[in-house]
């Protein structure tokens, strides 16, 4: 294939992926935002709640890492996103149904084993189709769609469906229409059977530590994330207010992800990073500063670096350190370390939330946040310093 070719293939592939990313994201922003809160509203607490998210968390870092591998060794990423998108349609229309703890552990061992193969290997698939220059421009293009979605999901379907039940129906529909751009993908990889393994990935001392700092990072996740919505609804906030909760997120998204974007490229990965690691454990500091629900919208603005930085810089930072033939294990590995920071923070914030508050959940998980910073700042230490473009990436 001519270099002309190449790059109208490439532009193609990343349209397509935009789109299928939209209904991805419309899809999942409304089973992130509302899922703790139908689990609330069944009257599931919030330690066992903690520990349905824990189930679904542990069976995706292991999924991740197969579904990584097989990625890799068949050269087929899209088949197993396909794969990945009918089983999480078919999934989140059984939680619409869902009532009792067990038929929620169901949902979190189906949503655990297929939601890897869809948002572990669609960041591999947009990287695949950006050219050399411009990452991290093009990838922010990429992600901004799922924004859009997130936004359009949580702003305005809670006040058009304030039943949750029909939220997530319409939530499984949505991710079998993003089948349809996805059946026109095609992305050559340039080693159709890798000869890589997981020990030669690890064996990356920059890429290792960059895991362990990501996994404290991470830890801090499900305070922010999950459990705010359920202690917004606790405040007094209704499915329209945690709907626009979201959405201000979104909104923080759709503001940073292009400015993150050329932010890497021009300043490097590293740089940014830097940033979220910073800014995460302000965010949960904050956070237990709340005294009523309306109050939840404002560490929001965090949501700049420590997701929008992070999403940015996380996935290019690994796809540049990960050898050719490693990179679908190595983002495997990245999403891993996030998963298993979620598996236990999940458990660790139920528990706090339930018997110590809300207070006590969001300081106890800065701290957490603020080892990954301490972590990863001695850790890019030597690279910091002079001239940010010199640091790339």
């Amino acid at each position: 294939m001519n270099t002309a070719s190449r790059v109208e293939g490439q532009a193609r592939n990343l349209w397509l992926l935009r789109a299928a990313c939209f209904f991805q994201i419309f899809s999942l922003g409304m089973q992130w935002s509302f899922s703790s809160v139908w689990m609330k509203d069944q009257g599931i607490g919030e330690a066992l709640i903690g520990l349905i998210s824990s189930t679904s968390i542990a069976l995706w870092f292991f999924s991740g890492l197969l579904w990584g591998r097989l990625a890799d060794r068949t050269g087929r990423p899209v088949w197993i996103v396909l794969a990945g998108s009918v089983l999480i349609g078919l999934s989140l229309f059984y939680l619409a149904y869902c009532q009792t703890a067990g038929q929620f552990f169901v949902y979190a061992v189906l949503i655990g084993i297929c939601l890897p193969m869809v948002s572990t290997l669609m960041p591999l698939l947009a990287v695949s189709a950006l050219g050399a220059a411009s990452r991290g421009k093009g990838y922010a293009s990429y992600r901004i769609f799922g924004s859009f979605g997130y936004v359009l999901g949580n702003l305005v379907m809670p006040r058009l469906l304030s039943d949750i039940h029909a939220l997530f129906i319409i939530a499984g529909c949505s991710f079998f229409v993003a089948l349809l751009p996805l059946f026109f993908v095609r992305v050559e990889r340039a080693q159709k059977r890798d000869q890589g393994s997981l020990r030669r990935a690890l064996a990356n001392r920059e890429l290792l530590g960059f895991l362990v700092a990501v996994f404290f990072f991470a830890l801090a996740v499900p305070a922010i994330f999950t459990f705010t919505w359920v202690y917004a609804r606790d405040l007094g906030g209704d499915a329209t207010f945690i709907g626009l909760l979201a959405a201000v997120q979104g909104g923080v998204a759709l503001v940073a992800l292009p400015l993150t974007g050329r932010g890497v490229d021009r300043f490097g990965a590293r740089w940014l990073l830097l940033l979220a690691f910073v800014a995460q454990p302000l965010r949960s500091l904050s956070l237990s500063l709340v005294g009523s629900y309306e109050w939840l919208l404002l560490p929001q603005v965090f949501h700049f670096f420590t997701w929008a930085g992070f999403e940015v810089a996380g996935v290019l930072f690994v796809a540049r350190l990960a050898a050719e033939g490693n990179k679908g294990t190595a983002q495997a590995l990245y999403m891993s370390a996030q998963v298993l920071g979620n598996l236990l923070g999940a458990a660790v914030a139920g528990y706090l939330a339930e018997y110590y508050g809300y207070g006590a959940m969001y300081q106890i998980s800065a701290g957490f946040a603020a080892v990954g910073l301490l972590i990863f700042a001695w850790q890019q230490r030597g690279n910091l310093g002079g001239s940010p473009k010199a640091s790339a990436p």
